[in-house]
């Protein structure tokens, strides 16, 4: 076995896109330290096959459980990237929101058992779980029924009544049957590493899964080139501030307060207005116009706990914008290579680094270097302890 290759392995994501950020993240140290890296739609057992965290799709996962059982010792890693949260007594992926969502997740998880056989078996206590919250579905769904009748008879509705329900809960199924796949196929990894400090805090009761233990690495750091962040950082931009990703109503919230702060300021005709850029409409939206000098970075709702380390990662290296955060989480070091935006005079000094780009170099260069200290020590950790995994 080739100690020193490691095989990213996308096959569960049908297409790289959606992981592109992780893949360059990950190629760029890996390489960095002689470990050759290589990425395929196929599993390697002489190599450590690396999986970003995507166990929805029933032929892939059991295309995982045969290539365990066909190959004992392979090695196989788990990188995880979303959060499990535990709200209202139920669990899933990235759930922080409504009792009412806690019901919906309470049902789906009794469905997705019942119709599939590789995200864990349905038992009774599934069903003792949901009763509790049966009421609660029955209430929403009526409510539901109701403002759609209003809708329909107004002629402002034109989704089918069930279609339209999955339709404005599809990410919140989608999410707890990610969430159930993840669970169910974490036996199957020999270690686990994560995309942020956080994402293992929700794993800690399941140290054990099955017949196997699993050994947490720690978090990925994405390293920067100092040198290309400076050269291209905000060239042929425009002035203004970008959000991407989904728009959410928090998140519109500050877009109309960064725009009302411009015009108070009257710099409407110089400082364009803070723009949305959903990532199903960027390749449109690109043809319209040139992407902005500043993303900005407001987590999706005011209650929403976790920082983006790898949208922070992609603003400088990828995008090449300066990213604004709104609020610090203190989570991850790379937090502090951003621009914090506090109140209207902030937009004066965004305005002012945009035609001085000393000034913004000055910001940027001793922030980048202090992240990169501390990045690049811990990825020498976690990539000793890949290193030592098939010692």
């Amino acid at each position: 076995m080739n100690k020193h290759s490691l095989n990213i392995y996308i096959g569960n994501h049908g297409k790289p896109d959606g992981v592109e950020d992780h893949i360059t993240m990950i190629r760029a140290l890996m390489e960095k330290r002689n470990i050759s890296v290589k990425v395929s739609s196929s599993f390697d057992p002489q190599a450590i096959n690396l999986i970003i965290d995507e166990f929805t799709n029933y032929l892939e996962n059991h295309r995982l459980i045969k290539f365990r059982k066909s190959n004992p010792d392979a090695k196989i890693v788990f990188f995880l990237t979303e959060f499990i949260g535990k709200k209202w007594g139920v669990e899933s992926f990235n759930h922080f929101g409504s009792i009412f969502n806690a019901s919906i997740i309470r049902l789906f998880d009794i469905v997705l058992r019942y119709t599939r056989d590789d995200i864990g078996e349905l038992e009774l206590k599934h069903w003792l779980q949901f009763i509790p919250y049966a009421p609660l579905f029955i209430l929403h769904f009526t409510y539901y029924i109701v403002t759609w009748s209003i809708a329909k008879l107004i002629g402002k509705n034109k989704r089918r009544l069930i279609s339209g329900f999955f339709s404005t809960y599809q990410r919140v199924i989608y999410f707890h049957m990610r969430y159930l796949g993840m669970k169910a196929r974490l036996h199957n990894a020999d270690a686990v590493i994560t995309a942020h400090e956080n994402i293992i805090d929700g794993l800690k009761g399941s140290k054990n899964l099955g017949d196997k233990a699993f050994h947490y690495f720690g978090v990925i750091y994405p390293e920067l080139d100092i040198q290309a962040v400076l050269d291209k950082v905000m060239k042929n931009k425009e002035l203004y501030m970008e959000i991407t990703g989904s728009v959410t109503s928090y998140r519109q919230k500050w877009i109309r307060r960064i725009n009302q702060q411009l015009l108070s300021l009257g710099l409407q005709n110089s400082f364009g207005y803070c723009y949305a850029l959903p990532f199903s409409d960027l390749s449109i939206e690109l043809t319209k116009k040139e992407r902005g000098a500043y993303s900005l970075h407001p987590p999706q709702s005011s209650t929403w706990p976790f920082s983006s380390p790898t949208r922070i990662f992609r603003a400088l290296a990828v995008d090449h914008n300066l990213p604004i955060l709104t609020r610090r989480f203190n989570q991850n070091p790379i937090e502090e290579v951003c621009y914090l935006f506090k109140d209207r005079h902030s937009i004066i000094e965004l305005c002012e680094m945009y035609t001085d780009r000393d000034r913004l170099k000055k910001f940027l260069s001793p922030k980048i270097e202090t992240y990169n200290a501390v990045a690049i020590a811990r990825n020498d950790l976690l990539v000793e302890k890949i290193r030592n995994l098939i010692d």
